[in-house]
């Protein structure tokens, strides 16, 4: 039921946009996933740091209920937090202490249910029609919808959203590494002292320092571009209702959105478990270089 009105309000923004002139599926895909922003200095906002905002609140209070919910002996009572431990449990077991180990694990894992929760949250906040549902309703009664409103996107569909979250996650190789193995114990590794001479430093010395940067970029560029492609894809799929200008194409076009819409939930919660594992292992080599 929510993936069919889900898939009626896009319709139906589709429809409202197609109206004001010429049909250009082009710019009603760039519109959409493209970040803009509204309001001066010191207050100036983009919307993928409106849906970011919307999304830390949400965290909070999802993460604050949570909490309340376990008792003294740290069991989880009410159903919030028994949905929530298993997570919980998963990244402390089998993410950090498997990776970082014992010494390193309930200080890893409050990282990584950050990553995981965070951009799950702005993955989900991006498949609600929020922006079109109160610029359509706006449209139809005739005023114009605040700039504010056109604010809701995916945050994580932004490569320069992701790329701080992968910032975060370097920093925190380097953090944990450091005080693991020291400053120099833990750069030593770049080039191994056991290799010959020159594989060790003209080509081991390379190869290590360029993965250092990889790994972030990876990191980036995995998010952003997934969450960007779903959006895009089933854009495209519902302006060739507009661009056939055939009501035949109608229902299979919608059926397919509606499967998109579906699949796109499942990638919603794969790419904040995939961010968030991938972070608790580069974490785990920098923590046990030579394992």
């Amino acid at each position: 039921m929510m993936a069919d009105a889900l898939a009626s309000t896009m319709t139906a923004g589709l429809f409202a946009s197609a109206g004001d002139g010429p049909f250009d599926a082009g710019e009603l895909i760039l519109h959409h996933v493209s970040d803009f922003g509204y309001g001066d200095w010191p207050v100036y906002l983009t919307k993928a740091s409106v849906m970011m905002i919307v999304a830390a609140v949400l965290v909070m209070i999802g993460m604050r209920r949570a909490v309340a919910g376990y008792d003294d002996q740290g069991v989880p009572r009410s159903r919030w937090s028994q949905m929530i431990d298993p997570f919980v449990a998963h990244f402390y077991r089998d993410v950090a202490l498997k990776y970082s180990g014992e010494k390193w694990a309930k200080k890893v894992t409050p990282l990584l249910l950050n990553f995981f929760f965070f951009i799950l949250t702005c993955n989900l906040l991006g498949l609600l029609p929020l922006g079109e549902s109160v610029s359509l309703a706006a449209n139809l009664s005739g005023l114009t919808a605040p700039a504010i409103v056109q604010g809701a996107s995916t945050a994580t569909g932004n490569f320069q959203v992701t790329m701080a979250l992968a910032v975060v996650t370097f920093f925190a190789i380097m953090g944990f590494g450091i005080a693991q193995n020291g400053v120099i114990g833990y750069f030593s590794h770049l080039a191994p002292k056991d290799a010959p001479f020159l594989v060790r430093w003209f080509l081991l010395l390379p190869i290590e320092t360029l993965s250092m940067f990889v790994k972030p970029f990876a990191l980036t560029m995995r998010l952003a571009a997934n969450m960007t492609a779903g959006h895009m894809g089933l854009l495209a799929l519902m302006a060739i209702i507009f661009i056939i200008k055939s009501s035949l194409v109608g229902i299979p076009v919608a059926l397919l959105a509606v499967g998109m819409l579906l699949l796109e939930i499942i990638v919603c919660f794969v790419q904040a478990y995939v961010f968030a594992l991938l972070s608790g292992i580069f974490i785990g080599m920098a923590l046990h270089p030579h394992h």
